[in-house]
């Protein structure tokens, strides 16, 4: 597993430039137009850059091709990946919230501390979403390639969004959705933090058995 991680490493860390120059854009996007989503998006869509770069790089390389013959564990192989883009979100999502929390203190007013953990609140359910898209990407990837699996992504993400502009159009909508606001509003911290505790339980959750698919599609992969 050493040994493939430090592959890994090797394949990604050639991003790591263009990796940081989204994050400045980012980072420069949130304070210039007082955004702090800004900060929630980068834990997603630099995350996402994650399963892209290592497939990515493995077929320029021709290692997907090579790591088949070689006498390797095709779970290490599967697990090296599931283990960097672990590693490679938590460091986002620490540099997301040291962002989050600069910004408040220097742009909030009046209530510095409720504006902390709602920005917090937000990361925290980017995060949820970030490793649920990693691992779908990843096992996909590794079933049908890095370019099919990429369209299908994007198809996933984009059909709900399409279809909640098409439920807007339905009658009763808007009022449901004003009451699941009305309800975020005035539920208590207790329960946001329960909430996105289970949203990010379940989003971890997704993440192995993806791996756990991955492995299986992997095991049955032949040159």
């Amino acid at each position: 597993m050493k040994a493939m991680l430090y592959a890994d490493w090797m394949n990604f860390r050639q991003s790591i430039r263009s990796i940081l120059f989204v994050l400045v854009v980012f980072a420069l996007s949130a304070f210039a137009f007082s955004g702090p989503m800004f900060f929630n998006f980068t834990v997603v869509f630099l995350s996402i850059m994650v399963p892209t770069t290592l497939f990515a790089a493995d077929q320029a390389y021709g290692w997907n091709r090579l790591s088949l013959s070689m006498p390797i564990l095709r779970r290490d192989v599967v697990g090296s990946k599931f283990v960097m883009g672990a590693l490679v979100n938590v460091v986002l999502l620490a540099v997301s919230t040291v962002l989050t929390v600069v910004y408040v203190l220097i742009s909030a007013t009046g209530n510095p501390a409720g504006a902390l953990m709602e920005n917090l609140a937000g990361i925290f359910a980017c995060e949820a979403v970030a490793f649920l898209m990693m691992g779908v990407l990843m096992a996909l990837s590794f079933k049908f390639g890095i370019e099919k699996g990429r369209y299908i992504i994007m198809a996933c993400v984009w059909v709900p969004v399409l279809g909640v502009f098409l439920l807007e159009r339905l009658p009763g909508f808007e009022t449901a959705l004003q009451a699941v606001g009305n309800w975020l509003n005035t539920a208590g911290e207790a329960q946001i933090s329960l909430l996105l505790a289970a949203a990010l339980a379940v989003s971890l959750v997704v993440y192995v058995i993806c791996y756990l698919i991955s492995v299986k599609i992997y095991q049955k992969t032949e040159l």
